[in-house]
């Protein structure tokens, strides 16, 4: 099962497909192509009928993004010699 994270809400595919992602928000359950249940996601979100996100999904999502930024030094741009 694949499981992604769209602006704090989880969308499923247990089949593997590509249109059959699963989209749960509150009690409704849409299913469809990302494409579609981000369109959806949108939508609501301008209408400002989307239920509050649960904060731990918030927490998740803050540290995944976190965890991904490398600190350290840039890698070495010098160049071995060449003949």
């Amino acid at each position: 099962m694949r499981k992604l994270i769209y602006e704090g809400h989880i969308l499923t595919n247990s089949e593997g497909l590509t249109d059959t992602w699963k989209l749960i928000i509150g009690t409704q359950s849409r299913i469809g192509s990302l494409f579609e249940l981000r369109r959806q996601v949108n939508f609501y979100q301008e209408l400002g009928v989307l239920p509050p996100l649960r904060v731990s999904l918030l927490a998740a999502k803050t540290a995944k993004n976190d965890s991904g930024k490398k600190i350290g030094k840039a890698p070495s741009t010098k160049r071995g010699k060449s003949n």
